[in-house]
Parts: structure tokens; C-alpha cells; sequence
């Protein structure tokens, strides 16, 4: 062989390898998956929190309402001004409803004066009555003396007959007698028959006292009935006269003179004729979602802002948490519920007014010296898992074995279970699936609890490559490029 030929040889050899090498590398790369990482890193604090959004709103605030219809004849306040509970705010027409008063406090005078007299007979009444028993008694007494004259002289006059009938007694003497008799008992009839009359007389006066107490009663009653309805009259005048319920301000009026207030319900808008708040304590009214409400507490710290002042934080609390969730006008029992929420502000502006806009983040938790993650390096991957329930790392030399092989051998079905976790990058630029153990979650990372080290690398991104990349997967590290925001579907 000729040096010539040695070299041509060698260098198609060099050439060849160079090829070999080449596609090599480009097939080796083409199987590269590039991602985002990040470090677990220990982080001084972390905070979790629930964002919510609702308004600014009074703690305590008052729909001043009228409860009778009339026109407004005096409005001494307007929209914006400070009032003092008690002040007088405005009068309403009086006319009709002083008009049904009178009325109402005649019936009642001429209720108690029914009662007066009847008051005043059966007094006269029950004195007549004495006199009647008086008279009844004198009665009793005197038919006891006819009864006893009646036998004195009927026994005489027994005596005297038979003096008679023996020739002893002149008949003179013995007519005597005998009309002595006849007077005793003219006598003992006369005291029977009044003392029959003293006995009904008194079982009528007795009676008509009764009837006249019945009546007493009655006319109490209608007497008690106008009293409640002149107590209605007059709570009904007093209230032409409107006062302020609290120390506020008027943060809306909806009448003015001469327009007429008619009651209705709280909720009309007809019926309001002006708001009052109490700007003292001012609250930011949230609705927090169902899933988020589980975790507030009473006390637990909040940050709100406002829409209208952008540049300003104000700090609270959590005062009030509801039990059940904000009727809406829909039936759906699908949809998501929220919970009113009330957060008490600490240090409010007298710029805040009721109706305006608001956000608020409520602190739930805070740990210190914790090790986090991005909350975006999450995932959640259906995995093989033991009888225990725990994770199983593949061995990724071995080929997959398809479950129904698995059925027709006879050995155990593989089990699966859905676990959450991160992809660990290895040092050979091979990411592993790990489940881990989160704790607490922050704005934008995550506590990381169990089965993590400090300084561990893991996949962060982008969104669709954590989505599709696989377990035993090379990777390609590119940090310098910032992955696109996906769209939540």
C-alpha cells in the first residue's frame, strides 16, 4: 500500500468519526429538554395570605327611614354633615297625624269618665244596699215579735174560750179576746210580708251590683284599649319629628323639603331617605372565597387597599368572620360561595368614604427560617405506589411493563395514586420525579417540609414543559430566557 493510500485512508477514517460524533450529539441533543430551575433556598420569612376584595364600609351605619307617609316640611341637615345622635334632622306634616291624636285622647277621656261614673254606682249602689239590709234586719226583728205576740194572744185567747164555755167569762170579755187574736195575727202576716219584700229588695240591689261591676269591667277594658291606642298616637306624632340614631355623618340624603316619605323596607331605596355612619371605625367588608375562609381567624392582621388612593396601605384586623355564605340572586348550587369578611381598620383616612373599592391581604400564618420553593415548581403526577401508598421511583433501566402483561402472568396489578411533587435535577442533567411534603404557601413560593434538601435543584418551568415532561428526562438548563405566561384554560 502506498503512502497515499494511508493517508486518504485515515482521513476518511477521521472523517467518518467526525460524523458519527456529530449525529451522535445532534440526536443526543434533539432528546434535551430545556427548563427553567431554581434552588431550595431557606428564607428568613415567609407569609401566607388570602386576597379577597370587596368595599369600605361603617361599622356602624343607619337607613334612616319613616315609619308614617307625609311630607317633609323642614330638612335641617344636607349631605356631608356632622350630626350628633339625638339632633333633629328633620319634621314631617304633622296635620293628619295630630288631627287622629285629639281623636284618640277624646275617646280615651270619655273611656275613663264611663269608668268615673261607673265607679260612682256601684258606690251608690252598695250604700243603698246597707240601708236595704239595715231594713231587712229591722224586718227579721219585728216578725219576731208578731210571731211572739201571735202565741201570747192565741194562747190567752184558748184560755179565755174555755172560761167561756164553762160559764166563767162574760161573752163580752171572751169577743174581746178573740179579736185581740185575729190582730195578733193580722199582725204576724203583715211583719212575713215585709220581711219578704226587705229580703227581695236586697237580692236586687245585690243583683243590679253585679251587673253594674260587669259593666265597671268592661268599661275599664275599652278604657285600657283607648289608652294603648292614644300610646300609639302619640309614638305616631313623635315620629314627624326625625333625630339622628348616632353620632355620624350624612353620607347620603335622598329626599329634600317638600318631598314625601312613605315607609317601606330597608332595602328600598324609595323609603331611605338619608344614611348616617359613624366614620370613627372604619371596616373593609371582604368576600373570601369558600376554600380561603377556612383558615382566618379573629385577630389575624391585614393589609387593604383602596382603589381611589392606590398609594397608600392601611393596616387591620380580622373583627368579624361569617357563618354563612352571601346570598346571591342566583340558585345554582354549583357555583362558588363566598363569605363576608370584616376587617377593622387601624389607622383610617378621613379621605376613606363608605362604597369605595377596596383589596385587602389577611396574614393566616408567618414562619421564620423556613425552606421554600416557587410555588410554580409543583406538579402533580399519577405514580406507582406501594400497598402502603407510598411512592415506588421507577428504575429507569428496566422497560416499562404493560399492566395487562402483568394480568395475564398472574402477578400483582401495579398501583397508582396521584401525588404532588417536584423534578429533581440530577448531576447528570436527568430530572427525578420526588413527592414532597409543602407546608405553609406565600405570595409566590412555597414551605417545603419533608423529602427536600437546601440546595437541591428542581424544575420551575416553563408551565407547559412541567406539564408534559417525563420522569428519567435529560435536560437542558436555560435560565437566562423567562418563560412565557401560560393561560389558565
Amino acid at each position: 500500500m502506498s503512502k497515499r493510500k494511508k493517508i486518504i485512508i485515515v482521513v476518511g477514517g477521521a472523517v467518518a468519526l467526525a460524523l458519527i460524533i456529530f449525529f451522535s450529539i445532534n440526536a443526543t441533543r434533539k432528546e434535551e429538554v430545556q427548563v427553567q430551575t431554581s434552588k431550595a433556598q431557606r428564607k428568613d420569612v415567609l407569609k401566607s395570605k388570602v386576597s379577597a376584595s370587596g368595599e369600605i364600609r361603617a361599622k356602624e351605619q343607619v337607613n334612616l327611614q319613616s315609619e308614617v307617609t307625609a311630607i317633609i316640611t323642614d330638612l335641617r341637615v344636607r349631605e356631608g354633615d356632622s350630626v350628633k345622635k339625638g339632633d333633629v334632622l328633620l319634621h314631617l306634616d304633622p296635620i293628619q297625624t295630630r288631627a287622629e291624636n285629639d281623636a284618640s285622647r277624646a275617646t280615651y277621656e270619655a273611656s275613663q269618665s264611663e269608668v268615673r261614673q261607673q265607679e260612682f254606682s256601684i258606690l251608690t249602689a252598695e250604700a243603698n244596699l246597707g240601708s236595704q239590709r239595715a231594713a231587712l234586719r229591722s224586718a227579721q226583728a219585728s216578725l219576731g215579735q208578731a210571731e211572739s205576740n201571735y202565741t201570747r194572744e192565741t194562747n190567752s185567747f184558748k184560755r179565755k174560750q174555755q172560761l167561756h164555755e164553762d160559764g166563767l167569762l162574760s161573752r163580752e170579755d171572751y169577743e174581746l179576746a178573740q179579736n185581740t187574736a185575729r190582730s195578733a195575727k193580722a199582725q204576724l202576716e203583715v211583719a212575713q210580708a215585709q220581711l219578704s219584700q226587705a229580703e227581695t229588695q236586697v237580692m236586687v240591689s245585690e243583683n243590679n251590683i253585679q251587673q253594674m261591676k260587669t259593666a265597671y269591667n268592661g268599661a275599664v277594658s275599652r278604657a285600657k284599649s283607648q289608652a294603648a291606642r292614644l300610646t300609639q298616637s302619640n309614638d305616631t306624632l313623635r315620629k314627624t319629628i326625625l333625630t339622628s340614631p348616632l353620632n355620624g355623618v350624612i353620607t347620603q340624603l335622598n329626599k329634600e323639603k317638600g318631598e314625601r316619605a312613605v315607609p317601606g323596607m330597608m332595602i328600598s331605596p324609595e323609603a331611605t331617605i338619608m344614611i348616617i355612619a359613624d366614620l370613627s371605625v372604619i371596616q373593609a367588608q371582604l368576600k373570601v372565597d369558600e376554600t380561603d375562609v377556612i383558615s382566618l381567624a379573629l385577630g389575624q392582621p391585614a393589609k387593604i387597599k383602596v382603589d381611589a388612593l392606590p398609594d397608600t396601605v392601611f393596616d387591620g384586623e380580622v373583627s368579624e368572620i361569617g357563618n354563612s355564605p352571601i346570598a346571591t340572586s342566583s340558585a345554582s348550587t354549583q357555583e362558588a360561595k363566598d363569605f363576608k369578611v370584616k376587617i377593622t381598620l387601624k389607622d383610617p383616612s378621613k379621605k376613606l368614604r363608605p362604597g369605595m373599592s377596596c383589596t385587602g391581604d389577611i396574614i393566616t400564618n408567618t414562619k421564620q427560617n423556613v425552606l421554600a420553593l416557587p410555588i410554580q415548581a409543583l406538579t402533580i403526577r399519577e405514580v406507582q405506589v406501594d400497598k402502603d401508598g407510598k411512592y415506588k421511583e421507577p428504575d429507569l433501566k428496566k422497560k416499562k411493563i404493560d399492566s395487562v402483561a402483568l394480568a395475564d402472568t398472574g402477578k400483582e396489578k401495579v398501583q397508582k395514586k396521584e401525588l404532588e411533587g417536584v423534578f429533581v435535577v440530577t448531576p447528570e442533567k436527568i430530572v427525578r420525579f420526588r413527592p414532597v411534603k409543602t407546608g405553609i404557601t406565600g405570595e409566590s413560593e412555597i414551605e417545603i417540609l419533608e423529602n427536600l434538601k437546601e440546595g437541591e435543584e428542581v424544575v420551575s418551568g416553563s408551565f407547559q414543559t412541567l406539564r408534559t415532561i417525563k420522569d428519567g428526562a435529560s435536560v437542558k438548563i436555560d435560565n437566562l430566557v423567562k418563560a412565557p405566561t401560560e393561560k389558565k384554560s
